[in-house]
C-alpha cells in the first residue's frame, strides 16, 4: 500500500512539473505566436519638401516572401534603405519580433538580421570574387599574439558557397570580369550565406536574361526553405516577380495603393493602381 501510494505521489509530481515547463514554454515563446518577424508602423520619410514615403505600414511573417512593385518615384528603394539601415525614417517606427528598433547603419541592421542587396549590388570590381565575398566581415586566424586574414577559409568557404548552388566561378577572377548576371549570383549568395533572418533585395531581376533570373529566384527558394528566411523583393514590374512571392504590395508615390495575397492579385488591377489609372 505505501509502495503504491508513493508511486502515485510521484505520478502527480512528475505531471505537475510537465505541465509547468509546458506553461514556461508557452509563456517565454509567446511572442512568436503573436508577433510577426518584421512589422512596419506608418513609415515616412521626408527630404525637404519632398514626401518620399508617407504612412507605410506592413508586416512580414518568418519564411514569407513580401514583393513591393510601383513605377519609378514610387518610394521602393527608400524604404528598403530605411529597413537596412542606411536611411532613418522621418517618422514610424519598426519592430523586429515585437520589440522596436532603431538602426543606425547597414552594419548595425545586419547585426540584427537584416541584410540587403542594393540594386548596384556593392561590389568591387577591382577585387576578387572570394574578397567581394568576405569584405567587410573578414574571417581572421591567431598565430600566437598575432592576428593575421584567413585567406585560405575565405577562399575555401567562397567556392563551397558558390558551388553549393550550383555556380562555378573562379574565385580568384576580378569581379570586374564577370558578367552582370554572374555578379548579381555572387551578390546574393553572398548575403544568403550570411544567414539573415530577413533577406531585402532592390530589383534583383533588373537587366538580366530569363535564365538568370530563374537562378536567382531558385537561390532564394531555397534560402526560404533551407533557412526559413522572410524576404522581400522590389521590382517595378509585378510580372517579373508574381510566380516568386507570397504577398505583393503596390506604392504609388510613397503610398500603399493596394495589399494583395498571391491568389487573388490580378495583373491589370496592380498595373493600374501602379499608374494611378486606379483607386
Amino acid at each position: 500500500m505505501l509502495a503504491r501510494r508513493a508511486t502515485l505521489r510521484q505520478g502527480i509530481i512528475c505531471y505537475e512539473v510537465i505541465t509547468w515547463i509546458i506553461l514556461w514554454l508557452a509563456f517565454t515563446n509567446r511572442e512568436s505566436y503573436v508577433n510577426p518577424l518584421l512589422e512596419v508602423k506608418n513609415i515616412s520619410k521626408s527630404f525637404g519638401t519632398v514626401r518620399a514615403l508617407s504612412n507605410v505600414s506592413f508586416d512580414l511573417e518568418k519564411g514569407k516572401i513580401l514583393g513591393f512593385v510601383g513605377d519609378n518615384g514610387a518610394g521602393r528603394t527608400t524604404l528598403l534603405n530605411i529597413l537596412s539601415g542606411g536611411l532613418r525614417p522621418s517618422d514610424g517606427e519598426i519592430c523586429i519580433q515585437g520589440k522596436e528598433v532603431q538602426f543606425k547603419s547597414p552594419a548595425d541592421a545586419m547585426k540584427k538580421g537584416i541584410a540587403i542587396v542594393y540594386q548596384s549590388l556593392e561590389l568591387v570590381d577591382i577585387a576578387k570574387v572570394w574578397e567581394n565575398f568576405f569584405m567587410g566581415r573578414e574571417l581572421t586566424k591567431r598565430i600566437g599574439p598575432l592576428v593575421f586574414l584567413d585567406v585560405e577559409k575565405m577562399k575555401r568557404i567562397t567556392a563551397e558557397s558558390i558551388t553549393k548552388y550550383g555556380h562555378t566561378f573562379n574565385i580568384e577572377r576580378e569581379i570586374g570580369e564577370l558578367s552582370g548576371g554572374q555578379r548579381q549570383i555572387i551578390a546574393v549568395t553572398r548575403a544568403i550565406e550570411a544567414n539573415p533572418q530577413i533577406l531585402l533585395l532592390d530589383e534583383p531581376t533588373h537587366g538580366l536574361s530569363k535564365r538568370i533570373i530563374k537562378d536567382i529566384f531558385d537561390l532564394l527558394r531555397r534560402a526560404k526553405e533551407e533557412k526559413d528566411t522572410s524576404i522581400i523583393i522590389t521590382s517595378q514590374w509585378y510580372e517579373q516577380v508574381r510566380d516568386f512571392i507570397d504577398d505583393v504590395i503596390v506604392l504609388r508615390r510613397g503610398e500603399i495603393a493596394g495589399h494583395f495575397d498571391a491568389e487573388s492579385a490580378d495583373k491589370v488591377k496592380i498595373f493600374k493602381l501602379a499608374m494611378g489609372l486606379a483607386n
